[in-house]
């Protein structure tokens, strides 16, 4: 399983497999995020097992489910709410990563700078650039909405 860091907590996986989070609990993690709907594809893991499973092992479990380039504020929020509640280590998956990347960024633009989440995303492997509009957009309405 490649398993890469977008900061500190949170690191980014293509979706595992039933027989991979024990793995993953081994390595120290305490939480995992899926940002699957269920019934995305005929060959994904029943959510189902995976969160019994992770929960066996005594990791959290969380569901943001979204659609590849759809992200609604409710998405965003929903996202950093359980990002900055989840005990540390965090995995967040989806079919390849990139939705979770995407997340990740728009829920910490407001706090952190549009470079640094492109930059390490990038280090990661997932591209941003497509998104940075909307990065500085969420940025710069945070300052507005904080009075600066």
């Amino acid at each position: 399983m490649d398993i890469k860091p977008l900061d500190d907590r949170l690191y980014v996986a293509a979706q595992p497999r039933l027989d991979e989070l024990e793995q993953l609990a081994e390595q120290g993690f305490r939480t995992i995020i899926s940002n699957r709907p269920r019934g995305e594809s005929d060959d994904q893991p029943d959510p189902d097992a995976l969160k019994a499973k992770a929960k066996s092992l005594g990791m959290a479990w969380h569901e943001v489910p979204v659609k590849p380039g759809e992200y609604a504020k409710a998405d965003i929020d929903a996202y950093s709410d359980v990002l900055h509640s989840a005990k540390a280590p965090v995995l967040g998956f989806c079919r390849t990563g990139k939705r979770v990347a995407h997340l990740w960024a728009l829920s910490l633009a407001p706090q952190r700078p549009v470079s640094e989440l492109i930059g390490s995303a990038n280090a990661a492997g997932y591209d941003l650039e497509p998104l940075r509009d909307r990065l500085e957009q969420q940025a710069h309405q945070a300052k507005g909405d904080s009075g600066s």
